[in-house]
Protein backbone atom coordinates (compact mmCIF):
# COMPACT_ATOMS: atom_id res chain seq x y z
CA UNK A 1 0.00 0.00 0.00
CA UNK A 2 1.28 3.56 -0.82
CA UNK A 3 2.29 5.29 2.34
CA UNK A 4 2.09 8.92 1.38
CA UNK A 5 -1.63 10.08 2.05
CA UNK A 6 -2.77 13.23 1.42
CA UNK A 7 -3.24 16.19 3.36
CA UNK A 8 -6.63 17.10 2.72
CA UNK A 9 -9.66 16.02 1.04
CA UNK A 10 -10.91 19.30 1.04
CA UNK A 11 -11.19 19.79 -3.03
CA UNK A 12 -11.86 22.87 -5.21
CA UNK A 13 -11.05 21.49 -8.88
CA UNK A 14 -11.61 17.39 -7.96
CA UNK A 15 -14.81 15.51 -7.61
CA UNK A 16 -14.48 11.93 -5.42
CA UNK A 17 -16.54 9.25 -6.05
CA UNK A 18 -16.29 5.43 -5.68
CA UNK A 19 -18.85 3.32 -6.92
CA UNK A 20 -20.69 -0.12 -5.80
CA UNK A 21 -17.93 -1.65 -8.14
CA UNK A 22 -15.06 -0.44 -6.55
CA UNK A 23 -14.23 2.08 -8.87
CA UNK A 24 -13.30 5.65 -7.38
CA UNK A 25 -14.08 8.22 -10.25
CA UNK A 26 -12.11 11.68 -10.00
CA UNK A 27 -13.18 14.39 -12.05
CA UNK A 28 -11.38 16.63 -13.30
CA UNK A 29 -13.77 19.78 -12.01
CA UNK A 30 -12.40 23.31 -14.08
CA UNK A 31 -15.06 22.79 -16.98
CA UNK A 32 -14.85 27.24 -17.23
CA UNK A 33 -11.27 26.46 -17.54
CA UNK A 34 -11.66 23.19 -20.02
CA UNK A 35 -10.20 21.65 -16.68
CA UNK A 36 -6.79 23.45 -17.37
CA UNK A 37 -4.01 22.53 -14.96
CA UNK A 38 -3.33 24.67 -12.55
CA UNK A 39 -1.23 24.01 -9.16
CA UNK A 40 -4.11 23.49 -7.50
CA UNK A 41 -5.63 20.98 -9.74
CA UNK A 42 -2.15 19.66 -10.16
CA UNK A 43 -2.17 18.97 -6.00
CA UNK A 44 -5.62 17.88 -5.42
CA UNK A 45 -5.67 15.28 -8.18
CA UNK A 46 -2.35 13.81 -6.43
CA UNK A 47 -4.42 13.92 -3.05
CA UNK A 48 -7.05 12.17 -4.58
CA UNK A 49 -5.03 9.58 -6.37
CA UNK A 50 -3.28 8.82 -3.00
CA UNK A 51 -6.27 8.53 -1.33
CA UNK A 52 -7.68 5.92 -3.27
CA UNK A 53 -4.89 3.91 -3.14
CA UNK A 54 -5.05 3.82 0.72
CA UNK A 55 -8.93 3.24 0.29
CA UNK A 56 -9.78 -0.36 0.72
CA UNK A 57 -12.88 0.01 -1.10
CA UNK A 58 -11.09 0.84 -4.18
CA UNK A 59 -9.92 -1.23 -6.57
CA UNK A 60 -9.30 0.90 -10.05
CA UNK A 61 -9.04 4.51 -10.66
CA UNK A 62 -10.49 6.47 -13.57
CA UNK A 63 -9.61 9.97 -13.93
CA UNK A 64 -11.84 12.06 -16.20
CA UNK A 65 -12.94 15.84 -16.93
CA UNK A 66 -16.10 17.89 -16.37
CA UNK A 67 -17.51 19.97 -19.22
CA UNK A 68 -16.92 20.05 -22.67
CA UNK A 69 -13.57 18.17 -22.89
CA UNK A 70 -10.87 15.93 -20.72
CA UNK A 71 -8.15 18.43 -20.24
CA UNK A 72 -6.81 21.70 -22.48
CA UNK A 73 -3.39 21.77 -21.08
CA UNK A 74 -1.70 24.02 -18.73
CA UNK A 75 -3.40 26.48 -17.29
CA UNK A 76 -1.09 29.14 -19.06
CA UNK A 77 -2.05 32.00 -16.75
CA UNK A 78 -0.64 30.30 -14.35
CA UNK A 79 2.91 31.65 -14.98
CA UNK A 80 2.04 34.64 -15.40
CA UNK A 81 4.26 36.16 -12.07
CA UNK A 82 6.59 33.44 -12.10
CA UNK A 83 10.47 33.95 -10.99
CA UNK A 84 12.40 33.12 -13.29
CA UNK A 85 15.68 35.05 -11.82
CA UNK A 86 17.29 31.63 -10.41
CA UNK A 87 17.69 28.58 -12.50
CA UNK A 88 18.02 26.42 -9.66
CA UNK A 89 14.68 27.81 -7.94
CA UNK A 90 12.70 27.43 -11.34
CA UNK A 91 14.29 24.00 -11.31
CA UNK A 92 12.92 22.53 -8.19
CA UNK A 93 9.31 23.87 -9.27
CA UNK A 94 9.40 21.75 -12.17
CA UNK A 95 10.82 18.59 -9.83
CA UNK A 96 8.33 18.83 -7.66
CA UNK A 97 5.60 19.43 -10.05
CA UNK A 98 6.64 16.44 -12.08
CA UNK A 99 6.67 14.15 -8.92
CA UNK A 100 2.99 15.20 -8.25
CA UNK A 101 1.99 15.27 -12.05
CA UNK A 102 3.30 11.54 -12.67
CA UNK A 103 0.81 10.02 -9.34
CA UNK A 104 -0.83 7.86 -11.74
CA UNK A 105 2.38 5.95 -12.69
CA UNK A 106 3.10 5.84 -9.27
CA UNK A 107 0.12 4.81 -7.47
CA UNK A 108 0.13 0.75 -7.14
CA UNK A 109 -3.69 0.40 -8.41
CA UNK A 110 -4.82 0.49 -12.05
CA UNK A 111 -5.88 4.00 -13.30
CA UNK A 112 -7.62 4.32 -16.45
CA UNK A 113 -8.02 8.36 -17.94
CA UNK A 114 -11.48 8.48 -19.92
CA UNK A 115 -11.13 11.24 -22.49
CA UNK A 116 -13.54 13.61 -24.44
CA UNK A 117 -13.34 16.06 -26.67
CA UNK A 118 -10.03 17.57 -25.50
CA UNK A 119 -6.56 16.08 -24.20
CA UNK A 120 -3.77 18.64 -25.49
CA UNK A 121 -0.40 19.44 -23.83
CA UNK A 122 -0.46 18.67 -20.32
CA UNK A 123 -4.07 16.62 -20.72
CA UNK A 124 -2.23 14.51 -23.48
CA UNK A 125 0.59 13.70 -20.96
CA UNK A 126 -1.95 12.50 -18.11
CA UNK A 127 -3.22 10.10 -19.92
CA UNK A 128 -0.08 8.99 -20.87
CA UNK A 129 0.59 8.57 -17.42
CA UNK A 130 -2.83 6.46 -16.90
CA UNK A 131 -2.44 2.69 -17.93
CA UNK A 132 -5.34 2.40 -19.77
CA UNK A 133 -6.53 5.45 -21.99
CA UNK A 134 -10.65 5.01 -23.60
CA UNK A 135 -11.17 8.62 -25.73
CA UNK A 136 -14.32 9.43 -28.12
CA UNK A 137 -13.52 9.25 -31.59
CA UNK A 138 -13.77 13.38 -32.00
CA UNK A 139 -10.90 13.71 -28.79
CA UNK A 140 -7.96 16.22 -30.07
CA UNK A 141 -4.72 14.89 -28.94
CA UNK A 142 -0.96 16.11 -28.64
CA UNK A 143 1.88 18.50 -27.89
CA UNK A 144 0.55 21.70 -29.75
CA UNK A 145 2.26 24.37 -27.12
CA UNK A 146 5.14 23.84 -28.93
CA UNK A 147 4.11 26.22 -31.53
CA UNK A 148 4.12 29.39 -29.38
CA UNK A 149 7.50 28.58 -27.35
CA UNK A 150 6.23 26.04 -24.38
CA UNK A 151 8.26 22.63 -24.22
CA UNK A 152 6.33 19.58 -23.49
CA UNK A 153 5.85 18.57 -20.06
CA UNK A 154 7.45 15.09 -18.91
CA UNK A 155 8.06 13.61 -22.61
CA UNK A 156 6.69 9.98 -21.87
CA UNK A 157 5.72 9.78 -24.95
CA UNK A 158 8.64 8.42 -26.66
CA UNK A 159 7.95 5.32 -24.44
CA UNK A 160 4.57 4.50 -26.04
CA UNK A 161 5.78 4.62 -29.60
CA UNK A 162 8.40 4.26 -32.74
CA UNK A 163 10.93 7.06 -32.84
CA UNK A 164 9.59 8.75 -35.90
CA UNK A 165 6.14 8.66 -34.85
CA UNK A 166 7.53 10.74 -31.22
CA UNK A 167 9.67 13.23 -33.11
CA UNK A 168 6.90 13.96 -36.06
CA UNK A 169 4.51 14.74 -32.84
CA UNK A 170 6.90 16.79 -30.66
CA UNK A 171 8.50 18.52 -33.75
CA UNK A 172 5.41 19.91 -35.49
CA UNK A 173 3.10 20.25 -32.46
CA UNK A 174 0.61 18.64 -34.68
CA UNK A 175 -2.51 17.14 -33.06
CA UNK A 176 -3.86 13.56 -33.47
CA UNK A 177 -7.69 12.60 -33.47
CA UNK A 178 -8.51 9.77 -31.02
CA UNK A 179 -8.42 7.55 -33.74
CA UNK A 180 -4.86 8.48 -35.30
CA UNK A 181 -3.74 8.44 -31.58
CA UNK A 182 -4.71 4.83 -31.43
CA UNK A 183 -3.18 3.44 -34.25
CA UNK A 184 0.39 5.23 -32.87
CA UNK A 185 -0.36 3.14 -29.64
CA UNK A 186 -1.24 6.05 -27.46
CA UNK A 187 -4.88 5.03 -26.96
CA UNK A 188 -6.69 1.64 -25.86
CA UNK A 189 -9.93 2.44 -26.85
CA UNK A 190 -11.62 4.50 -29.33
CA UNK A 191 -15.85 4.51 -28.84
CA UNK A 192 -18.75 7.30 -29.81
CA UNK A 193 -18.99 10.21 -27.91
CA UNK A 194 -22.62 8.86 -26.29
CA UNK A 195 -20.81 5.32 -25.56
CA UNK A 196 -17.98 6.82 -23.58
CA UNK A 197 -18.99 6.71 -19.48
CA UNK A 198 -20.45 2.92 -20.25
CA UNK A 199 -17.80 1.75 -22.24
CA UNK A 200 -15.51 3.13 -19.47
CA UNK A 201 -17.25 1.89 -16.47
CA UNK A 202 -17.66 -1.62 -18.27
CA UNK A 203 -14.16 -1.79 -18.84
CA UNK A 204 -13.28 -0.35 -15.11
CA UNK A 205 -15.48 -2.94 -13.53
CA UNK A 206 -13.67 -5.78 -15.31
CA UNK A 207 -10.41 -4.71 -13.99
CA UNK A 208 -11.94 -4.24 -10.27
CA UNK A 209 -13.11 -8.01 -10.25
CA UNK A 210 -9.50 -9.24 -10.93
CA UNK A 211 -7.71 -9.72 -7.67
CA UNK A 212 -6.28 -6.17 -5.94
CA UNK A 213 -3.09 -8.03 -5.30
CA UNK A 214 -2.58 -9.54 -8.57
CA UNK A 215 -3.10 -5.95 -10.34
CA UNK A 216 -1.02 -3.74 -7.92
CA UNK A 217 2.06 -6.68 -8.84
CA UNK A 218 1.66 -7.00 -12.33
CA UNK A 219 1.52 -2.64 -12.71
CA UNK A 220 4.32 -2.29 -9.99
CA UNK A 221 6.16 -5.20 -12.57
CA UNK A 222 5.48 -3.43 -15.96
CA UNK A 223 6.27 0.11 -14.85
CA UNK A 224 9.87 -1.73 -13.64
CA UNK A 225 10.94 -3.39 -16.72
CA UNK A 226 10.39 0.56 -18.57
CA UNK A 227 12.09 2.05 -15.81
CA UNK A 228 15.08 -0.74 -16.08
CA UNK A 229 15.04 0.53 -19.84
CA UNK A 230 16.23 3.54 -19.19
CA UNK A 231 12.38 5.67 -18.97
CA UNK A 232 13.59 7.31 -15.50
CA UNK A 233 16.75 8.34 -16.56
CA UNK A 234 15.48 9.85 -19.72
CA UNK A 235 12.69 12.12 -17.96
CA UNK A 236 14.37 13.08 -15.27
CA UNK A 237 17.32 14.19 -18.08
CA UNK A 238 14.12 16.54 -19.86
CA UNK A 239 13.32 18.18 -16.29
CA UNK A 240 16.68 19.72 -16.83
CA UNK A 241 15.71 20.49 -20.36
CA UNK A 242 12.28 22.13 -19.10
CA UNK A 243 13.77 23.93 -16.15
CA UNK A 244 16.33 25.84 -18.62
CA UNK A 245 13.75 26.64 -20.93
CA UNK A 246 11.35 27.67 -18.48
CA UNK A 247 14.06 30.26 -17.04
CA UNK A 248 15.27 31.37 -20.19
CA UNK A 249 12.32 30.90 -22.61
CA UNK A 250 12.66 31.25 -26.35
CA UNK A 251 12.04 34.98 -27.64
CA UNK A 252 8.13 33.63 -28.60
CA UNK A 253 7.51 32.28 -25.68
CA UNK A 254 8.52 35.21 -24.04
CA UNK A 255 6.43 37.29 -26.65
CA UNK A 256 3.52 34.51 -26.10
CA UNK A 257 3.86 35.01 -22.25
CA UNK A 258 3.85 38.97 -22.38
CA UNK A 259 0.53 39.07 -24.58
CA UNK A 260 -1.36 37.02 -22.61
CA UNK A 261 -0.56 38.95 -19.69
CA UNK A 262 -1.63 42.53 -21.43
CA UNK A 263 -4.49 41.46 -23.77
CA UNK A 264 -5.48 37.75 -22.52
CA UNK A 265 -5.04 34.08 -23.51
CA UNK A 266 -6.61 34.22 -26.42
CA UNK A 267 -5.26 36.99 -28.21
CA UNK A 268 -1.75 35.36 -27.51
CA UNK A 269 -2.93 32.28 -29.12
CA UNK A 270 -4.52 33.80 -32.24
CA UNK A 271 -0.83 35.67 -32.49
CA UNK A 272 1.04 32.62 -32.14
CA UNK A 273 -1.23 30.40 -34.27
CA UNK A 274 -1.11 32.82 -37.45
CA UNK A 275 2.29 31.77 -38.71
CA UNK A 276 1.56 28.19 -39.03
CA UNK A 277 -2.13 28.90 -41.06
CA UNK A 278 -2.08 26.98 -44.34
CA UNK A 279 0.44 24.36 -43.25
CA UNK A 280 -1.31 21.26 -42.25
Amino acid sequence: MNRLAPETTDYEHLLYEVDAEHVCWLTLNRPEKVNAMNERLIAELRAGLLRADNDENVNVIVIRGAGKGFCGGHDLEDDIDDDRSSIYSYRLKYIKQFEEFSTPWQVTKPVIASMHKFAVGKGFELSLFCDLSIATSDTLMGYSEVRFGGTAHCMLMPWMVHMKTAKELLLTGRNVLAPEAKEMGLVNVVVAPEDLEEVTRRKATLMARIPRDMQRVHKMYLNRVYEMQGLKSATDYYLELVAIMGQSPVPEGAEFTRVTAERGLRAALKESNARYEGLE
